[in-house]
């Protein structure tokens, strides 16, 4: 079976549940717009599309020739996530309070598991951290096709740049190029940092390229022209002061600790076709009450997601653009 989270939020009974994922779904739109799956395994297995087969012609009397498409065996694990929030029963119990103390731990611990997984959404690395799920950035450089990594060639669209169409004219040759490598020619998110967004509609407006849609929230999306992509911001990390993605990139698209000056932008097609996400079994959150110990009240919250690409042309980027 598959569902957005909208639809498991909305089947959600517990109330600790509902608003755990009433806060993913606010905070992260790769959670609110990503379809999931239960796979009821710690992995899943699937054919992912490597070549289409060939098609020929044939002259009257002929047999046709035999073809077929090749297809990749592939396999992705799921992601642990969760953890412990003990409150001290004394700050549960006391009446000069005006909030609920474990309500506001609840809503902390669910935007930090948000942010955490659209981090890990764009820079999981197997190689650094193999507990985490692998982010599109890491596939993009080791897994998928050359051609679906675009070179900026470090343009420069940082706001003491001289000339704004030269920078913009460049950038929208980008972004049309950037959509010609989806099946279809429209994926359904740009994703950038927000200094790179805002610098892309300080040039779109002034060209009157782009409207808006709205998200599940009623909140304004600005989408990239009408019925186009979304034109998002990747966020910031849970420490809420890093950019999930950064400005400090090195040429070549990768994260750098301090001598990088570019930046990316990244597009994706989400479906059951294109990008996916999985889930050994629903999220789970439970109110453990007060501990043997009698000193905190505890809750606790596990999920188990993860990402697989069914189609390698779900995701592209344009690296080694200069922002700031």
């Amino acid at each position: 079976m598959a569902y957005t989270l909208s639809d498991f939020y909305a089947q959600a009974t517990q109330p600790l549940k509902k608003g755990v994922f009433d806060v993913f779904r606010k905070e992260s739109f790769i959670m609110d717009k990503l379809p999931f799956e239960t796979s009821g395994t710690l992995s899943i297995n699937y054919l992912r599309t490597k070549t289409l087969p060939d098609i020929t012609a044939r002259n009257v009397g002929e047999a046709y020739t035999e073809s077929k498409g090749v297809l990749e065996p592939m396999n992705e694990e799921v992601c642990l996530l969760g953890g412990y929030i003990d409150v001290p029963k004394e700050y549960v119990e006391a009446k000069n309070t005006v909030q609920d103390i474990r309500a506001v731990q609840r809503k902390m611990f669910s935007q930090s598991m948000a942010y955490k997984f659209q981090d890990m959404f764009f820079n999981g690395n197997p190689v650094t951290n193999n507990k985490e799920m692998v982010g599109i950035r890491w596939r993009l450089v080791n897994d998928l096709a050359a051609a679906q990594s675009i070179d900026g060639n470090a343009l420069d669209v940082s706001p003491d740049t001289a000339l704004t169409t030269t920078w913009f004219n460049r950038l929208l040759d980008l972004m049309d190029e950037l959509q010609s490598l989806f099946p279809d020619g429209k994926p359904d998110a740009f994703l950038m940092n927000r200094t790179l967004k805002l610098r892309l509609l300080s040039g779109v407006r002034a060209a009157q390229a782009f409207t808006t849609t709205k998200d599940s929230y009623g909140r304004e999306i600005p989408t990239w022209g009408e019925g186009g992509p979304m034109i998002l911001d990747a966020g910031l990390k849970a420490d809420q002061s890093t950019n999930i993605i950064t400005n400090l990139e090195n040429n070549d698209g990768n994260p750098s600790s301090a001598a990088g000056t570019e930046t990316s932008i990244y597009a994706v097609k989400f479906g059951e076709e294109h990008l996916k996400g999985f889930q050994m079994k629903e999220l789970e959150a439970t109110d453990i009450g007060l501990l043997e110990s009698r000193i905190s009240y505890r809750d606790y919250i596990s999920w188990t997601p993860g990402i697989f690409l069914v189609n390698p042309r779900a995701v592209a980027r344009v690296y080694g653009i200069q922002a700031s």
